[in-house]
Parts: C-alpha cells; sequence; structure tokens
C-alpha cells in the first residue's frame, strides 16, 4: 500500500465485517507481515472490522488510516523490535490531531534486546499506549482486550 493515499480496499480491508473498526499494521522499517495478516483474519472471526495498512509504517500512517476508517482502535505491531525508535510521540501525535479517543495498542517484539515486559510496557505507555502486548504467546489476550475495551462500540 502506498502509505500517502491511506487504505484502499483489498484483500486486507474487510468491508463485509461488522462491528468496531480496528487500524493495525507494523511500524518502522519492519516487513514482516506473516503474523499481521494472521492477525487480520482473526480479528474479523472475532467480530471486528480490520483494516490492515501492512508494513514499514508510520505514526502519521496509523493516525490517517484511524481518521479515514473511523477506525476505534490502532493495533502497532514490531517484530526486529524498532518499536521503541519508531513508537515514541505516539499517543501525543493522535491527541494532537483530534484522536485523542482511539484506544492504542502496541504489541509483539517491540523492543531490541531482552528486557522484561514490566519495563517495555512502562515505556510504551509513557508513549501514549493503552495496552502493551510484548512478545505474546498468542493473540487471544489482544482479541480479549479489544471486546472488552469496546464493549459499548458496535461499528
Amino acid at each position: 500500500m502506498d502509505a500517502s493515499t491511506g487504505p484502499v480496499a483489498g484483500p486486507d480491508i474487510l468491508h463485509d465485517a461488522s462491528g468496531p473498526g480496528v487500524v493495525l499494521g507494523v511500524v518502522g522499517h519492519d516487513i514482516h507481515v506473516v503474523a499481521n495478516r494472521i492477525l487480520t483474519i482473526g480479528l474479523a472471526e472475532e467480530g471486528f472490522r480490520p483494516y490492515n495498512l501492512g508494513t514499514s509504517n508510520d505514526i502519521v500512517d496509523f493516525a490517517d488510516a484511524a481518521w479515514e476508517t473511523g477506525a476505534r482502535a490502532v493495533l502497532v505491531a514490531s517484530i526486529n523490535g524498532e518499536g521503541e525508535g519508531a513508537c515514541g510521540g505516539f499517543g501525543a501525535h493522535f491527541a494532537a490531531v483530534g484522536l485523542a479517543d482511539v484506544l492504542l495498542y502496541a504489541g509483539g517484539n517491540l523492543v531490541v534486546g531482552d528486557r522484561p515486559s514490566a519495563e517495555v510496557e512502562r515505556l510504551f505507555t509513557g508513549f501514549g499506549f493503552h495496552r502493551v502486548f510484548h512478545r505474546p504467546s498468542s493473540f487471544r489476550p489482544v482479541f480479549d482486550a479489544l471486546k472488552r475495551d469496546l464493549v459499548d462500540v458496535r461499528s
């Protein structure tokens, strides 16, 4: 996807799904796409309307997609550890462009090296993320958290 054009209809934008919209994508220069695609399918199966930006995105790409789609949540992934360098100021940017009510989740292998999950969670909540899933063993905790957080949102 060309980041300058925003999300376009295609196999990773499932317009026939109902439920709250969720933007997801991989941040930074990370090109790991497989888990991102599986997460898209899982989100649709769990009743969400996913908008998958694919790989190599920055804060502006996520904010633009949330604005354009009316998504209620954004899932930012990093597999190669670039999340720490690419996600600083995420919450501040969303607030500055009028998207302070959009839930921000981060997940994957978010930092380079082996750091305790609690330390990584503190770092990313400091960046403005509402939930952090550092090296989760499955997507189930993400799906469950989204369902709890978006319980009153129908679309």
